[in-house]
């Protein structure tokens, strides 16, 4: 019950507890009461409906109720890891400031030698307590379809999934009664991650092409389905065999997708030992034959670059075959054939998905105008390249350009119409992006935006890490670098850089190896106002693994940030302060996770594994600097959810369907919105799931 609540928060919804049979076994106005104040210690409130709800309940079940929700609050917020127990100085951020250099220095080494933290720290004070107006997230009532419709957004997403959406999606999945057609599942990642876990409680699971079967093959072996390292493939059990076999036997286009990967298709059907049924699987068992003979198979790409080599016209053909393709290339067609590009790419407009046209719009509006080209080999933001861009060889011309882009206009408009005939979109809504496919932590894309309320002075970030009992000290760093207006290093935040001026200070460097469960926590406090003092107009926010022990081979890593008015008021891990808080995951030793912009008074979420020195992130300040200008300017054109309703008439607030960053300006009662902040109580809804727009197709 506690995960289905925590899907249901997580979609900022929430189940009422079971109403009373009789007047006298309501819950008590001093118990409700109480349990409000609860929701709002975590940063949620409640709607009018949930109230009425509440308000109705039984008493015996809203206690049940309460205890499965404090966990579930806990955890979400990261209140239940008790961060601030495993802090250096307790009191920060006033022990640390009050020091000098030295008496900071002295005993943080001492504390490594292996001395009590305690012989160096002062006692615990009783903090002030917290006397801030800070924003609610509204939870609104769940009807009783709202897990099934959740789960089918889940099926819906056009990007692969993250950790958590994953997570809620296997749950939903196995729930009694759930039927899944993976036919449903839009992205071939979620469709192959899904379909193995389904297999593993004994459902038949259909792949529709051999690369997919690859990929269930892959994945039931414990690598990525996106086939991007290389895959050891397990022993596979007869049934197992016989079911991937089947797979391959009546995918279409078998000896294609094999041409595209014959290495590892080499290694697979090796693995499935196709002869063992004779003929029956003959497709299969033909294609093995061939790839031991080390046959050549002609290849869709290696005919389409063989006729982009010579300018053959033949490309744009073969391009209009396959849409998806065509998108990937239209760039490099439009500055081969010009106009005849543009033209067939118009043609074929009608057949791509919404995320495929908004994408390519969005890319295609600053094309021309784009200072770098960016690159991430395979997905893999580690090995970034980052190259300025030619613009006078790249230059698309203006004729071919406005051809495109009125028909891309034109193909958005009628898609997102069938959806929302008429749509009032909230200009704030640009600092949304929508998620992409290699996003890790949270369900929106990165380059989101986050305004800083004028009240806030401070922001703190925390890294947290649980790693079991040990006997030596490891370190997930939590670190800051600052920049300029021109993002050139003006300073840096970390464990052996404690202090930058006035601006930023950081709660000592912890050492775990002294705690029974690994457990340690290291925070850093930002001054708004004072970074902009000194100079500093942008500062990265970045966890390193130091110890070369990776996120996920941690028992936990967290990482929150939080802020505020004072920063001595209230508890030193406040999660009603909370504005992000994830578990770190993955075979990585480095986490990008946002930026801020003083200036601006913005936090711009970058979620990006970049290479970087895990030692200290003072070492880094050079090499986020040399990428950070290229990758800002990818940021903003990846599209927003402004982006996809941006072709539509404009509308009225309050009058058909709504798009809003937060519904505190415009008054709901009961039209179809999407609101990406609910802040209003007294709103009443019905969701509007931009993934019901991103599958809007020709035929709907």
């Amino acid at each position: 019950m506690e995960r289905m609540h925590r899907i249901l928060i997580e979609a900022n919804l929430i189940q009422a507890p079971a109403p009373a049979q009789t007047e006298g076994a309501r819950v008590s106005r001093e118990v409700l009461a109480t349990l409000l104040s609860n929701i709002a210690s975590y940063g949620y409130g409640v709607s009018a409906r949930v109230l009425d709800e509440l308000v109705a309940a039984d008493r015996e079940a809203i206690e049940v109720w309460w205890a499965q929700l404090d966990k579930v609050f806990g955890a979400i917020t990261g209140d239940d890891r008790n961060m601030a127990d495993f802090v250096v100085y307790k009191n920060f951020p006033e022990e640390v400031l009050s020091k000098s250099e030295m008496e900071y220095w002295l005993p943080q080494i001492l504390m490594y030698w292996g001395l009590p933290n305690e012989l160096f720290t002062e006692p615990v004070a009783e903090r002030a307590p917290l006397n801030e107006e800070l924003p609610v997230t509204i939870l609104h009532w769940a009807a009783p379809d709202a897990a099934a419709s959740i789960y089918d957004e889940l099926l819906a997403s056009p990007a692969r999934w993250t950790a958590r959406q994953q997570a809620a999606a296997f749950f939903l999945a196995e729930q009694p009664g759930q039927e899944t057609d993976l036919g449903d599942v839009v992205f071939k990642e979620n469709m192959v991650t899904l379909g193995v876990r389904l297999m593993g409680i004994g459902h038949e699971v259909i792949a529709r092409n051999a690369t997919d079967a690859l990929r269930l093959a892959a994945v039931m072996s414990g690598a990525s389905a996106d086939l991007r390292e290389r895959v050891k493939f397990r022993s596979f059990k007869r049934a197992e065999r016989r079911a991937l076999l089947r797979m391959l036997e009546a995918s279409k286009g078998l000896d294609e997708d094999i041409a595209r990967r014959p290495e590892v298709f080499k290694r697979f059907l090796y693995c499935l030992h196709p002869g063992d049924w004779g003929r029956r699987y003959g497709r299969v068992v033909d294609a093995h034959d061939r790839l031991c003979r080390g046959e050549k198979i002609q290849t869709f790409n290696s005919r389409l670059e063989a006729a982009l080599a010579v300018g053959d016209e033949a490309a744009l053909r073969l391009l209009s075959s396959r849409p998806g393709e065509f998108v990937r290339r239209l760039h490099v067609g439009l500055l081969k054939y010009g106009v005849r590009a543009a033209e067939a790419f118009a043609a074929v407009a009608p057949k791509l998905t919404v995320t495929q046209l908004v994408k390519i719009e969005k890319y295609l509006e600053s094309a021309n105008q784009r200072e770098w080209r960016l690159f991430a080999p395979k997905g893999n933001w580690t090995r970034l390249q980052l190259q300025p861009n030619d613009r006078d060889a790249r230059q698309i011309d203006a004729d071919s350009l406005g051809i495109v882009m009125r028909a891309l206009a034109g193909e958005l408009r009628e898609r997102v119409s069938q959806v929302v005939p008429d749509v009032y979109v909230d200009p704030r809504v640009d600092g949304i992006k929508l998620q992409t496919s290699d996003s890790e932590l949270l369900p929106y894309g990165r380059g989101t935006r986050f305004p800083i309320p004028d009240n806030v002075t401070f922001i703190r970030t925390a890294s947290y890490w649980s790693t079991g009992k040990t006997s030596r000290n490891l370190w997930f760093d939590n670190g800051w670098n600052f920049f300029d207006r021109n993002w050139r290093p003006v300073g840096n935040c970390c464990w052996n850089v404690p202090r930058y001026g006035e601006a930023a200070v950081f709660s000592g460097d912890p050492t775990n190896s002294k705690e029974m469960e690994g457990r340690a926590c290291q925070m850093i406090d930002l001054y708004l106002d004072r970074m902009l003092e000194v100079g500093a107009r942008y500062a990265v926010w970045n966890i390193l693994c130091y110890s070369r022990i990776t996120f996920a081979q941690a028992d936990e890593v967290y990482a929150a940030l939080q802020w505020g008015e004072e920063p001595q008021e209230g508890k030193l891990f406040e999660p009603s302060r909370c504005q992000l808080s994830f578990p770190l995951q993955g075979d990585n030793y480095t986490k990008y996770i946002a930026y801020i912009d003083a200036m601006e008074r913005q936090v711009v979420y970058m979620d990006a594994n970049l290479k970087a020195n895990t030692r200290s992130a003072a070492s880094n300040a050079n090499t986020v600097s040399a990428v950070m200008p290229g990758f800002v300017e990818y940021l903003e054109q990846l599209p927003s959810v402004a982006d996809l309703f941006k072709h539509q008439p404009p509308g009225e607030p309050g009058v058909g369907a709504q798009v809003l960053r937060r519904d505190d300006e415009v008054v709901l009662d009961g039209q179809r919105a999407y609101v990406f902040e609910p802040r209003e109580e007294s709103s009443s809804f019905e969701p509007l799931s931009l993934f019901d727009v991103l599958s809007a197709t020709r035929e709907s």
